[in-house]
């Protein structure tokens, strides 16, 4: 096993070569891997070639001693590979995608997130990392007592298959969000989970968990700001369209927010009021302003502690195709908290 360490803006960079057994390997490298990723937040492991193949990129995440999770009641449109391998999104190429922490939306997120380069893009889709234990101190005292005082809670608009494409802005059906066609399971879900709902005809109006706007870490004695209230809102989605360069998707968000809002997602305080639009594009370039790249070459690794970092891409052309894992440390390991 040869495993050379060396620091690559602000992360960690583990460089593999010339072993035969991925599982061997990242088992042999597991503890020095963990180190550094809940010391640092963000790993990069390159040349990891075999684990294009989703069976062993799930093999060496699980060698790690993470535990991998599903993706129910997630927001972006994705499609599962194998096992728990997902594709990374199918955000059309040309939009970028903000950053954001994994389902922060919800009581208990993914706390880690894997992403494999399979094939890097023709142009651009460079990913896109920040630190977001910086972000306490970038916002107003009095916006984060607001935000804590009252909680956040998302309200989202997912329409039936059928229409998927008639809907503004991220286009993801319920069907897909709950990976099922029926209605009466998609219930079953919804409740197990505590969310409220309600049937718009054919289309599902969901309101998902009441968080603070900080949380606390698993494994280490810090809170963190782990939320998305800059991402959702008509406001935010606005923003993002016209920074890509998408006038026309930015026209129709226009249009839905003055005639039918309650077709656009949401951020409200805990009690169901949606955010100002100033307080969202006060948190969104406050959030844009913490984003550095990261290249990815065919076989790289990109994993992320999901509350202390958030990850995005950039716009691109040709073909880019990333692979995702959502895991845990690892199940009961959450008492071992680090000052």
């Amino acid at each position: 096993m040869d495993v050379k360490g060396s620091e690559t803006a602000g992360t960690f960079d583990f460089v593999v070569s010339g072993y035969a057994d991925p599982q061997r390997y990242f088992s042999g490298a597991a503890d020095d891997i963990r180190a550094r990723l809940l010391s640092e937040g963000a790993v990069v492991i390159r040349a990891a070639d075999q684990c294009r193949d989703p069976g062993v990129f799930e093999t060496a995440i699980g060698a790690l001693g993470f535990e991998t999770r599903d993706y129910v009641g997630g927001s972006s449109p994705r499609s599962t590979i194998q096992g728990k391998v997902m594709e990374a999104t199918r955000t059309p190429a040309d939009w970028s995608v903000i950053l954001h922490q994994e389902m922060a939306y919800v009581k208990s997120p993914p706390e880690i997130i894997a992403f494999v380069c399979v094939e890097p893009a023709g142009k651009g889709g460079e990913s896109v990392i920040g630190d977001m234990r910086k972000l306490e101190r970038l916002i107003d005292p009095k916006t984060l007592q607001q935000l804590t005082d009252r909680g956040l809670k998302l309200r989202r608009t997912l329409p039936d298959q059928a229409r998927v494409n008639l809907k503004p802005g991220v286009k993801k059906s319920w069907q897909e969000t709950f990976s099922t066609a029926s209605v009466a399971e998609a219930e079953v879900l919804c409740r197990a989970r505590g969310w409220d709902f309600e049937w718009s005809g054919d289309d599902l109006i969901l309101w998902q968990d009441c968080i603070s706007p900080l949380r606390q870490h698993p494994l280490k004695a810090a809170s963190i700001w782990c939320n998305q209230a800059h991402f959702w809102g008509a406001a935010a989605m606005i923003e993002w369209a016209r920074i890509d360069g998408r006038e026309q998707d930015a026209s129709e968000l226009i249009n839905a927010h003055r005639r039918s809002p309650q077709l656009l997602e949401a951020m409200c305080f805990g009690d169901g009021e949606p955010l100002a639009q100033d307080l969202t594009l006060e948190l969104f370039h406050t959030v844009r302003g913490l984003e550095r790249d990261v290249d990815l070459a065919q076989g790289d690794i990109l994993l992320l502690d999901n509350v202390q970092y958030a990850h995005g891409r950039r716009a691109f052309s040709g073909n880019r195709k990333l692979n995702v894992i959502i895991a845990d440390w690892a199940a009961g390991q959450s008492h071992a908290v680090q000052g």
